[in-house]
Parts: C-alpha cells; sequence; structure tokens
C-alpha cells in the first residue's frame, strides 16, 4: 500500500520495513510518498482524508490504472462552466448560488440544471463559444504524463458539449460527455434532455467506456470535485477527490487540495 502525507505530519522514522520512495514539492508543501506503509500509517492518512486535508492511500495495483475519468468544471478546468457563462447575462449570483447547492449535494442535479438554464435563457450561442475556460494547473502535465504511460483519460462532464469537446481535443481524451443545450435561432433555449450527464449518466457513460476499450472499472481512477461524482468513484477502483467538496472527503482515497493536478501525477509516477 502506498501512502502520501505533508512531511511534516510523519514525526518520528517510518517503521521498519516501510520504504519512503521519494518526496516531492507541489504548490509549496513538501509531501513523502512511502511504499510498504503499515497500517498505522495508512490510518493516519485516511484520517487526514476525513478532515480536509491533502494525502493518499493507494492500493499498489492503481499506480498503473487501466484508464482515467475526469469531471470537467472545477477539477480540468477552474471554473463553474455555467456559472462563467452567467456572468454573460449579469446573473452570477443566482447561477452561482444554485451551483453551490448542487455539488454539496443539497438539490437534484437535473433539477439544478434546468433552473441554471432558465436563469441564462436567450444568450447567444456565439457568446457561449467565445468562452475560454482555465486549465487548472498540472493537468495538462498530468494528460501528457497518461499518453506516455499509454493510459487513456475520458472527460465525462455535467457541463455542457460546446465547452467540453475543444477541451477534450486540446488535452488529447479519448472520448469524452457531456450535457447538450437547446438553441433556438441561435439562442440558448434550455436543456436538451434525451440524455443527462448526471450521477447515474456519469456511470453510464463509464461504463460503457469500459466495454468498449476492454477496461476493467476496478482498476480505473475518477477524479472529481462534487457530489455529482460520488457515484463514479464508488464504480472505480480509486476516489481522487480534486479540491473535493465535504460531502465528497469520508469516500476519498485521494484528496488533493493543493489545487495543482501534478500531486496526482506524483502519488502514481514510479
Amino acid at each position: 500500500m502506498r501512502v502520501v502525507l505533508d512531511a511534516k505530519k510523519i514525526s518520528v522514522p517510518p517503521p521498519s520495513g516501510t520504504t519512503i520512495y521519494r518526496t516531492f514539492e507541489v504548490a509549496g508543501t513538501l509531501f513523502a510518498i512511502l511504499d510498504n506503509a503499515p497500517p498505522e500509517l495508512v490510518d493516519v492518512a485516511r484520517q487526514e482524508i476525513l478532515r480536509g486535508f491533502t494525502a493518499a492511500v493507494i492500493d499498489s495495483k492503481l499506480l498503473r490504472p487501466e484508464g482515467i475519468f475526469f469531471d470537467m468544471d472545477a477539477t480540468v478546468i477552474a471554473e463553474e462552466s455555467l456559472v462563467e457563462i452567467s456572468k454573460l447575462a449579469g446573473k452570477q449570483k443566482e447561477v452561482q448560488d444554485l451551483t453551490k447547492r448542487a455539488m454539496a449535494g443539497g438539490m437534484d442535479f437535473k433539477e439544478s440544471l434546468n433552473q441554471r438554464l432558465a436563469i441564462i435563457r436567450g444568450l447567444h450561442r456565439d457568446q457561449i463559444l467565445s468562452l475560454q475556460p482555465t486549465i487548472n494547473p498540472g493537468m495538462k502535465t498530468l494528460a501528457e504524463w497518461c499518453h506516455g504511460q499509454k493510459i487513456p483519460i475520458f472527460l465525462v462532464s455535467g457541463g455542457f458539449v460546446d465547452l467540453a469537446e475543444p477541451l477534450s481535443t486540446a488535452l488529447g481524451f479519448r472520448d469524452f460527455k457531456a450535457n447538450h443545450f437547446k438553441w433556438k435561432d441561435d439562442c440558448l433555449a434550455g436543456l436538451d434532455d434525451a440524455f443527462i450527464v448526471d450521477a447515474n449518466g456519469k456511470c453510464e457513460a463509464i461504463t460503457q467506456w469500459c466495454g468498449i476499450h476492454n477496461l476493467n472499472p476496478n482498476q480505473c481512477l475518477a477524479v472529481g470535485d462534487g457530489a455529482n461524482d460520488l457515484k463514479m468513484m464508488t464504480l472505480c477502483g480509486l476516489a481522487v477527490g480534486f479540491s473535493p467538496k465535504e460531502i465528497l472527503w469520508p469516500h476519498l482515497d485521494v484528496s488533493n487540495h493543493t489545487g495543482d493536478h501534478r500531486f496526482l501525477l506524483s502519488c502514481l509516477a514510479l
């Protein structure tokens, strides 16, 4: 079992048989990787995760995952995409409040989505397509590492195809799934609800990809930040939280509060 902890949290020499594989620094914090970690250090790491600190507990068989599934908003990109879109309509606060409730598990995702789209209905397609989301620190590096290791990466988002598709192309995702806007005369008219990428939709997409690409979900990672990602994390072998909301903390194996995806890369790299 591999354990990753803030180096300051290891106050005494590790027990005999434990290997400090190496240390690395992310966002100004020095972390230690310990392989063959004894139960007491595994417990320390799990308690750190439960308390909202950065730490990891990784089974050795998952250090080379068969695939990694990423949420988009506030995970691959810094923004919540609908919040950014709402700024164009001067409705940021209303949409942001609904987004926070949904991501914290306080309301049904589809209901939240419809309410948010109703607030920004009428925006022109060109306005929305002009948005340039900010890719989170370390994401490009992590994606490049995955490509080098031949680990396929997938984007599964409760956001929208109009933003997810160019992002997927830019970072080399094997495939992506996201929601679709409904348009009328090139103006936003609501949600195309033929297939909703909510928590269940994410699991359905992952199950489909695993079948197509012969992947075992138990040998894959799921990376996300909010309540809508919990089911896909349970489906996969390793649950990775990126700046995760508190509702996720009890379910995580890797908790990354650094704001930089190079933490996960360093946890996995040999």
